[in-house]
């Protein structure tokens, strides 16, 4: 079947490829029938076309798709030696405004983040070459706030992993030791802030993608309520999962970087419209924990991978909180494990169909950049081998599990989502935070065999068993450093709220940060 122009003027199908088409649909076409329809939809085409004539470039200033900050420059892939835990597939540098609340502080976005005029590869060398001709929403606002842009971050192809081994680019390495990994998808992330690398940086989370490096490497990482912080300007996974993440050495960087770039945004591809509750965040950060009812989830801890130092040291950290003032207790949520199935199954129907829309997706609102879209559709029309393991089987099983089971299993899992939602506010009716390991194990030995775009049978995600809940629901979670375990190596503590709560979040991340300190000091 010849190929389809991406733009400019549609080829007529020939009868042979209606037909062909057709019957991929389960649609029988005599040759009369399909000269039938063809002439139908060459009628339709005509119109298809003229949206190449509307006045699209004015609806771009409309919407604010002009570049405002010019002194950019696009950087350079840096030499090992100058960046030993390979954080970085580019320097770069973009200078934001002379004065704001992130004035003078440097920032790294990871590499499916739009920053115009520096080079995207969403971890992938099929898409080495694609320069984005906007921003990020994110980007804007951090630019708007006085930060200066310094790097594009490593991260798993596609965002596929949670160890950074499938990079194309090679996996991160962890700096509080080089020998374990830095976290995925948002490796590169953790280990920069980790590295001293930047002041600030931002990932992305579709089920832990930012709290697990977060946990790794010693750092601070918010996934906030869903919809709270515009996406438009990423390589989408799925548009009701996808979350920008601040993630910082420190809480308070975290709850200034959240100020700057949460609300809404009419380009926004998330169903979430305004108006949005955005708080003062930074303002929590002087009050204590007295008086707060705290819940430690007792299936957190209860996975197969649960590591008994990570366990321990959550659970001290929460009588230090207790200490403070604080209601400390263990609850129960059964339906906690289930969660990941659930996700298994939204994501791996939803990718699917994210592919053939060529990574922009359906059913969604805002704006689309058809630049990126064209420049995947190419990419993955040439030919998708060189995709990572797991994006080649969510794209497989997607397509069987739509075909073959009419997508039953899709609202099977949607349904539960619904059912998990109602669950997890019960239980914050009574508890203001609830409480788990970040992630129930610690970084993870790279294997001697790690190498460029490799899997060695892991991409391993069994990691995000207490981070894909909070994808699933939408609620904030928050993940701070809580001592340290076998190795060297730093442990999390996730911190769960309300919807549009991420105050209280902050508030009780701060205390957990000064007992930390007040141990390092002793």
């Amino acid at each position: 079947m010849p190929s389809a122009r991406p733009s400019g003027q549609i080829r007529r199908p020939s009868l042979e490829e209606i037909r062909s088409l057709a019957a991929r649909e389960y649609i029988h076409l005599s040759q009369q029938e399909a000269a039938d329809l063809g002439s139908l939809m060459n009628g339709m085409l005509v119109d298809v076309e003229r949206l190449q004539d509307l006045p699209v470039a004015g609806l771009q200033v409309r919407y604010g798709l002009q570049v405002r900050y010019t002194d950019r420059d696009r950087g350079y892939r840096p030499l090992p030696e100058e960046d030993p835990c390979n954080a970085f597939i580019r320097k770069c540098r973009v200078k934001g405004a002379p004065t704001g609340k992130l004035a003078r502080k440097t920032v790294g976005l990871k590499d499916n983040i739009r920053v115009a005029g520096v080079p995207m590869t969403n971890g992938s060398r099929l898409l080495a070459e694609y320069v984005p001709s906007v921003d990020a929403t994110v980007t804007e606002r951090l630019l708007d706030a006085g930060a200066t842009i310094v790097g594009k971050l490593n991260m798993d192809s596609f965002g596929m992993g949670g160890t950074n081994e499938t990079s194309d680019f090679g996996p991160v390495r962890n700096p509080h030791n080089i020998e374990y990994s830095a976290g995925g998808s948002s490796g590169g992330s953790g280990a920069a802030l980790a590295a001293g690398e930047v002041d600030l940086a931002l990932g992305v989370d579709e089920g832990g993608s930012a709290r697990i490096p977060a946990s790794w490497c010693g750092v601070v990482s918010i996934k906030p309520t869903h919809g709270l912080v515009p996406a438009f300007g990423l390589s989408y996974l799925d548009h009701t999962l996808d979350e920008v993440c601040p993630m910082a050495r420190s809480v308070r960087e975290v709850a200034l970087t959240l100020e700057a770039i949460a609300g809404e945004d009419p380009r926004d591809p998330q169903w979430v419209r305004g108006p949005i509750r955005v708080e003062s965040y930074s303002e929590a950060l002087r009050e204590d924990v007295s008086g707060l009812r705290l819940g430690v989830i007792k299936e957190s801890m209860q996975w197969d991978q649960s590591e008994p130092d990570v366990g321990q040291a959550v659970w001290e950290a929460a009588g230090k909180l207790q200490a403070r003032g604080a209601s400390v207790e263990e609850v129960s949520l059964p339906w906690w494990p289930d969660a990941w199935p659930v996700l298994l199954s939204i994501i791996g129907h939803s990718l699917a169909a994210m592919v053939e829309s060529d990574l922009e997706g359906y059913w969604r609102g805002g704006m689309c950049d058809p630049d990126w879209q064209e420049a995947f559709g190419r990419a993955r029309r040439a030919g998708s081998d060189g995709f990572p393991p797991l994006l080649k089987v969510w794209m497989v099983m997607g397509k069987y599990l739509r075909r073959e089971y009419c997508s039953v299993y899709y609202s099977k899992a949607q349904n539960l989502r619904h059912a998990m939602t109602q669950k997890l506010d019960e239980m914050l009716e009574a508890y203001d935070v609830l409480i788990t390991p970040t992630t129930p194990l610690k970084a993870i030995k790279l294997t001697e065999s790690s190498r460029a775009g490799s899997w060695e049978g892991r991409g391993s995600i069994e990691m995000n068993r207490n981070t894909c809940p909070l994808n699933v629901t939408g609620f904030p979670a928050l993940s701070v450093p809580c001592g340290f375990g076998a190795n060297g190596l730093p442990i999390g503590m996730q911190l769960i709220g309300r919807r549009f709560r991420e105050s209280l979040l902050f508030q009780v991340a701060a205390q957990v940060e000064r007992e930390q300190a007040m141990l390092s000091d002793g």
